[in-house]
């Protein structure tokens, strides 16, 4: 794979598309956060981060110019985090941090350890996306 400006040694497998939410402009080498389904937009100061943004579009200057929301712009996000389907043990929304519940349901953390960051929401019994930790 060529080299951009955010790559010294990335493995295969980190590399996962994601929507650039709408309002947002990513640029490369920006660390990015789950916002909605598959969906994402900066990251700011101490929140969960899920990766950096590698490059968008084609066609697009991802450096200068910027991967759009309002474009329907998409991203390549480098997170050393494979994506799975999980199955929820109640609502969880896009963003959230996972544990594991007393029914092996993933549901948001209230006190155990995190396990993932959802990708994508879902209800109980269903299947969201979300990226390990």
């Amino acid at each position: 794979m060529a080299r951009n400006k955010v790559e010294y040694h990335i493995p295969a497998g980190s590399f996962h598309t994601f929507k650039v939410a709408a309002g947002e402009t990513l640029f490369i080498g920006q660390p990015v956060k789950v916002t909605d389904d598959m969906t994402v937009e900066l990251a700011g100061a101490g929140e969960k981060t899920l990766g950096v943004v590698y490059s968008g579009s084609v066609g697009v200057d991802g450096e200068n110019v910027g991967y759009q929301g309002d474009n329907g712009d998409v991203v390549t996000v480098v997170c050393l985090k494979p994506l799975v389907y999980l199955t929820a043990g109640g609502t969880v929304t896009a963003g959230d941090l996972v544990e594991v519940d007393g029914n092996g349901d993933f549901v948001t953390v209230t006190s155990g350890e995190p396990v993932a960051v959802a990708c994508s929401g879902a209800t109980s019994s269903n299947q969201f996306i979300a990226a390990l930790l």
